[in-house]
């Protein structure tokens, strides 16, 4: 017991020797960080207008109830004939950008035969 007691205190001791604080010590030598960079603002994002040929088409059909899957996938889309493999997620916010709202497609043999999200629509004149 009693060298555990002397053991106890010696440890103690050392602990606040250790911990002294001298004025003039120096904990490393390294030189001070430098300072952080200057953050700038965010830019603007940049205008882009893109061009297209003339005959250049582009489709976004409403898919018909239950087939758009609970309203996660409203819209199908079509660029010249072929179908664009995008999430639901992207769909909403294309649509959403050109201000597109959701309308449910009449209920016609049409669109039962797949017009508008199984194949794309058949053009008609401009």
């Amino acid at each position: 017991m009693r060298v555990l007691k002397n053991s106890l205190l010696i440890f103690i001791v050392n602990l606040f020797v250790s911990c002294a604080y001298k004025e003039n010590a120096s904990i490393n030598n390294f030189p001070p960080p430098p300072p952080p960079p200057n953050i700038k603002p965010d830019l603007p994002a940049p205008t882009y207008i893109p061009s297209f040929p003339k005959d250049f088409v582009v489709q976004i059909n409403p898919i018909p109830h239950p087939l758009s899957i609970d309203g996660q996938i409203p819209f199908v889309v079509w660029v010249n004939g072929k179908r664009l493999e995008l999430s639901g997620a992207q769909v909403k916010h294309l649509t959403q950008s050109l201000n597109i709202k959701y309308e449910k497609p009449q209920d016609t043999a049409e669109i039962h035969d797949g017009e508008g999200w199984l194949e794309p629509l058949k053009e008609v004149e401009r």
